[in-house]
């Protein structure tokens, strides 16, 4: 079709100059000049490819060499198995061996919590997750013919496992064991599940998970120790069939505050490792419990969703009552009051005189014209209508921190259709978006007045938001602790301070350890721009640090992973102003990466290529493997590019020249 279009353009040209230079349609011969006509039907022709904008096709072919990702194991069980240097040697071996420079594109990974590119090694990572080792190198490089190289013990603490790790076509993998694979008798602590509170005098259970490595019959002492008092012991016998065993335990707790225990196994002859036999945990005895009161006269979904929520917490319980039963409502220490309607006059006078705090849920079919004419802090227009909205969050938000929460895309509530008309200052939480269209009417938000600290959400379906929950993480967190969130505001008393710090009693030695600050102006407004620094002290050696905070979102943190297992006290203090918050930590000592006695040569064979598995020093014999194959050869590729005509600069200086050309000759035989 190009070829029709540039031969009509070609003919047009010549037409244009025979026209233009009279040799079509007119008699006079004075302007025939024949050099001027092929300039001119040049030029016209050169124009019009312009328009017409051929594209013209290029091929060129370039050779794709395999890849070679080299992903070494950063992990602290590297040198606990004593092989830290040997690994370190094997990959500068691979990575300076001239054959496999020239035969591959190598790329070396380190990883333990996470995988990063790696330019040196210094074991020191406190997770080993393999099976992001081998799944995430076939993402990145999907389309790339290529070897995996895994230099690690085999030992994985965090992640799926690996050995159900899919390998596509154009990725062949080859583990090098790092370690001794030698099994020698072992006993272990795997696993302590003990709720995190419990209140005074009360009865709590422990369950620990004990497993047995090896053939020989043994017997062992288990113990669960406090402040060197003995509060459980039992006898256990393992052999090559009885392996594992649970041993459940009910413990009660008999003073207030955080009470730090040991499970421990006494050791066995032979065993290589015993700090596996060593369990820390910990338990933070309360001597009361948050009371929850929720009044409605309907059934609705989002009462049971609620009290799931709040129950999840076992610092609280919920109690579900109508206005028509028997209650006092200064048993408790916040009051839900779900489709609030004329109903509620009583209790909502004696919540008024108590100076209740308070949560006002709309619910399904919200009576507006008693809402209105009890509320002194805000109105809603009274229509009958109502909306399907969707939740945005405002993360100016302060009253709590708001950053680990995800509400995009959760299905919409029902709200009323009219606007909200503050009276008094509102702390808007959510937002309304109807549709696409994002509102400033608030559908969850709180305040603080004479009568103490209230909630509103102005609608109904908050059932939907745990199920969604449940639906995108597989659990209810996200949902279960904004509402958390949201009743920890409430149901404290305590006068807002500018300076506020959110820390935990005790934290894992391994674990990420995040401390987060709201620091507030003297309008209660969030400074984005304040200077916070922690001073932590260890309690024993009186060792201290300095920390500062770092802005993220609507708070401030400091990270204060990697600190040695002790008792902390600590003190937050603003730059340039008299504020100061202080308290205490406990880090429990645990090191996950300590747990195994030697190498899992069996898993990583059964993800190996060709079931092969290289140990350490053998890098020669890998090295002939990868050489030979024949996956990982040579790719050529051809590359079609298409260049279209007006990308041409020449063309432009051809036609000003053409131009140039035609106007000088003109002038110069006096045309002109």
């Amino acid at each position: 079709m190009v070829w029709i279009w540039l031969f009509i353009a070609a003919i047009a040209a010549v037409l244009i100059a025979l026209i233009q230079y009279d040799y079509l349609f007119s008699s006079s011969k004075k302007n025939r000049k024949p050099l001027f006509a092929i300039l001119r039907a040049a030029t016209v022709f050169c124009i019009l490819l312009l328009f017409i904008s051929p594209k013209f096709e290029s091929t060129s072919y370039q050779t794709i060499k395999p890849q070679l990702v080299l992903m070494a194991d950063n992990s602290q069980s590297i040198v606990n198995l004593e092989s830290d240097e040997q690994l370190a040697a094997d990959i500068e071996q691979l990575l300076t061996d001239p054959e496999l420079k020239n035969k591959f594109e190598i790329i070396p990974y380190k990883f333990s919590d996470g995988i990063s590119l790696s330019d040196s090694l210094n074991f020191k990572g406190v997770a080993s997750d393999i099976s992001a080792a081998v799944e995430q190198p076939q993402q990145l490089f999907r389309n790339r013919n290529k070897a995996i190289v895994l230099m690690t013990d085999g030992n994985q603490t965090l992640g799926s496992n690996y050995r159900y790790s899919k390998i596509d076509s154009k990725s062949h993998v080859y583990p090098v064991v790092y370690g001794d694979t030698t099994r020698y008798p072992d006993l272990r602590i795997n696993q302590v599940n003990v709720n995190r509170y419990s209140y005074l005098n009360n009865e709590y259970p422990v369950e620990i998970l004990v497993s047995y490595t090896g053939d020989d019959p043994v017997t062992t002492t288990f113990r669960i120790v406090n402040n060197n008092a003995t509060l459980y012991q039992e006898k256990l016998s393992f052999d090559s069939e009885k392996s594992s065993a649970i041993i459940n335990v009910q413990l009660k707790s008999t003073a207030i505050g955080l009470q730090k225990m040991v499970a421990q196994l006494d050791p066995i002859t032979q065993e290589k490792n015993i700090t596996n036999n060593r369990r820390d945990f910990a338990v933070e005895v309360i001597d009361q419990q948050s009371k929850i009161l929720i009044l409605s006269n309907i059934v609705h979904p989002d009462i049971a969703a609620l009290k799931k929520a709040i129950e999840s917490n076992r610092q609280r319980t919920v109690e579900i009552k109508k206005t028509s039963d028997s209650y006092d409502i200064n048993d408790y220490n916040l009051v839900i009051l779900y489709g609030m309607d004329s109903a509620f006059a009583k209790a909502n006078s004696t919540i008024n005189n108590l100076q209740k705090n308070t949560w006002l849920i709309l619910g399904p079919k919200p009576n507006l014209g008693f809402l209105n004419s009890t509320s002194e802090a805000f109105q809603i227009e009274n229509y009958p209508q109502s909306d399907d909205v969707q939740p945005i969050l405002n993360e100016a938000y302060t009253n709590f921190n708001l950053e680990s929460f995800d509400f995009e895309d959760y299905p919409p509530v029902t709200s009323p259709f009219g606007q909200i008309i503050p009276r008094e200052s509102l702390s808007v939480l959510m937002y309304k978006q109807i549709g696409s269209v994002t509102t400033d009417q608030p559908l969850w938000f709180t305040y603080e007045n004479a009568t103490g600290k209230h909630a509103v959400f102005t609608g109904s379906g908050l059932w939907r938001w745990r199920a969604q929950s449940y639906l995108a993480e597989k659990d209810f967190r996200n949902f279960d602790d904004l509402i958390n969130s949201q009743i920890q505001f409430l149901a404290s008393n305590k006068k807002r301070d500018r300076l506020d710090v959110d820390s935990k009693t005790f934290y894992f030695e391994n674990e990420r350890i995040l401390i987060s600050a709201q620091y507030l102006n003297k309008n209660y407004e969030f400074i984005t721009d304040g200077v916070l620094n922690m001073t932590i002290t260890n309690d024993a050696s009186q060792d201290q640090l300095v920390r500062p905070f770092v802005l993220s979102g609507n708070s401030y943190q400091v990270d204060l992973s990697g600190l040695p297992a002790g008792d902390y006290s600590f003190s937050v203090n603003a730059a340039g102003e008299n504020l100061s918050r202080s308290g205490a930590f406990s880090i429990l000592e645990f090191n996950i990466e300590q747990q195994f006695v030697n190498a899992d040569y069996s898993s990583l064979q059964s993800i190996a290529t060709d079931d092969q598995v290289f140990y350490g020093k053998e890098i020669d014999k890998l090295k002939t493997k990868l050489l030979s194959d024949t996956l990982l050869q040579d790719v050529e590729r051809s590359e079609v590019t298409y260049e279209s005509l007006i990308d041409w600069k020449i063309l432009l200086a051809i036609i000003l020249l053409l131009l140039s050309a035609e106007w000088f000759l003109r002038k110069y035989n006096g045309l002109i």
